[in-house]
């Protein structure tokens, strides 16, 4: 295992998200001596990534809802941002009937013992089943104290003793491991399938142990900043910088540079060359892949790492429409006061997109519709807000329409936009329409060209059971030096997954070996 030289190592880590960002103060923690030095490269302007916070004419808006609780990471950076807790409802599902153009409204308690016994409050015949279902939940959430980053030989009798949920769930979507429990009434498992769409998957895909596990971390506590989630980069970046890290923005690195199966730095777009002794990449796989490391193809081309890397499956794209509103609008009168609303005529309404998405399709019926709504307005203050997500949309098309059409791509994303807007308006927040002074519409053409993902990707790797678990692409590459950390996406997934790089890299200095610090 490598392992910093006594006179000092260089550690160049290309993005500048959250889990670049706490690959480098794993690093300063680890090195807080000048020798060994960490510089984060960042093309955009301002560090964050995926997690920011944007304006609009004087409106403000999120593209992150709701981070699980983090203390413990935050502690060990010292870092401190003031968060908001959701203590009373951390969600909210909304069923939408079609036919008599009613809706049911189910609460999500914010801890998993309240939602157990709301759950057997409004099930009491299904007590035993829910009862079944969170204990083994919660048992398996427990098991991920005897998960090893890069298990060895001696290691893995323990795992296979004390993992025995985690490693029999391995590879199940959640809907099969839901299965499991034998629900007969089918809206428990509408509500517990709004545990996948926060994952940006149908249960019939996502992999079943990052769906259960999440509902347990999510449920022992949930927050957002007080200012918009730009604050949290902004607090690592700060700490970063004070430990001594170098960040730099408006930098984009054009290549991966190796010489004899080893790293040995980057190459940039202005041309130049920064030699490192590691190099952390946590940019889009694909672009990885296709565009950072593509002098590597050859010599790499039947190494089952590498056949991975350029095979493996990319989550799907979607679009977020930012509305602001006027003041006329109490939105917390119709329950969005809460982390996060799913609108949905059903779980198999997100499963028939997908089917339609598979198919390079956006499926927009009047009978079939499911999305995200979320208003952190209602948390944190500021000029009313609501967020509707839709996931999956098919990215091809909307890129080169961009590209081909611009000005009928601004109509036919308005369009799209409507259509959510009209269900919004008739199944939850009724005149909604009358009350929006702004319109903002992100699709996969945008994030493309912020996130640098050649397909928009909004969570990189899908999270389906070939990705996820033991069945992920492994953070240490064939290139000696060189690391991708894929944990999961998600605020605490990717803090972990820079933690666990500097962990390798240190020989277990960090962690000791384990896939979380917390269990260190």
């Amino acid at each position: 295992m490598m392992k910093p030289t006594h006179h000092g190592s260089r550690l160049i880590v290309i993005g500048a998200g959250i889990t670049g960002l706490s690959t480098a103060l794993a690093w300063k923690r680890s090195f807080p001596d000048a020798g060994h030095s960490v510089i984060v490269l960042e093309k955009n302007n301002i560090p964050g990534g995926c997690v920011t916070t944007f304006a609009r004419e004087g409106y403000r808006f999120d593209t992150t809802q709701i981070i699980p609780d983090v203390s413990d990471l935050l502690e060990y950076f010292g870092v401190d941002i003031p968060l908001h807790r959701f203590d009373h409802h951390y969600a909210r599902l909304f069923l939408a009937d079609a036919a008599s153009r009613s809706t049911t409204m189910i609460p999500v308690p914010s801890s998993h013992q309240a939602f157990e016994q709301s759950l057997v409050q409004r099930y009491p015949d299904e007590a035993g089943n829910i009862a079944a279902f969170f204990y083994y939940c919660r048992q398996m959430h427990k098991e991920l104290n005897y998960l090893k980053t890069e298990p060895r030989w001696h290691q893995l009798p323990s795992i296979l003793y004390h993992c025995r949920k985690i490693l029999g769930n391995s590879n199940k979507t959640y809907a099969a491991f839901l299965d499991r429990f034998r629900f007969r009434n089918e809206e428990i498992r509408e509500v517990l399938d709004i545990f996948s769409s926060f994952s940006g998957l149908s249960a019939d895909r996502c992999a079943a142990l990052l769906t259960a596990c999440a509902m347990i971390t999510t449920l022992n506590g949930s927050y957002r900043p007080g200012k918009g989630f730009i604050q949290f980069p902004l607090a690592l970046k700060k700490r970063l910088l004070d430990l001594g890290g170098e960040l730099k923005t408006q930098c984009e690195v054009t290549q991966i540079l190796t010489s004899s199966g080893k790293v040995r730095g980057v190459a940039l777009s202005d041309g130049q060359v920064l030699e490192a002794d590691y190099v952390v990449s946590t940019v889009d796989t694909k672009w990885c892949y296709d565009v950072l490391l593509r002098d590597e193809h050859d010599t790499w081309q039947n190494h089952a790492y590498f056949e991975k890397l350029r095979n493996v499956r990319m989550s799907p794209s979607g679009f977020a429409i930012q509305l602001g509103l006027d003041e006329g609008v109490d939105l917390a009168k119709y329950g969005l006061d809460c982390g996060y609303c799913v609108l949905t005529t059903g779980r198999h309404a997100h499963a028939r997109m997908f089917d339609a998405w598979e198919k390079d399709t956006l499926l927009r019926s009047e009978t079939c519709f499911h999305m995200g709504i979320v208003s952190p307005s209602t948390i944190t203050g500021g000029k009313p807000n609501l967020i509707i997500h839709v996931v999956p949309v098919p990215s091809a098309y909307w890129i080169q329409l961009r590209q081909q059409d611009y000005q009928r791509y601004l109509r036919e994303k308005r369009e799209v936009a409507d259509f959510y807007i009209r269900k919004a308006d008739e199944y939850l927040i009724p005149g909604l329409s009358s009350h929006i002074r702004l319109v903002d519409i992100s699709t996969p053409a945008t994030y493309k060209r912020y996130i640098g993902s050649p397909g928009g990707s909004q969570y990189d790797m899908m999270p389906v059971p070939s990705n996820f678990g033991k069945n992920r692409l492994p953070s240490r590459t064939p290139i000696e030096g060189l690391f991708i950390p894929k944990f999961s996406h998600g605020i605490w997934p990717a803090m972990q997954g820079g933690l666990q790089v500097v962990d390798m890299i240190t020989g277990g200095k960090v962690m000791g070996g384990n896939a979380s610090l917390s269990h260190a």
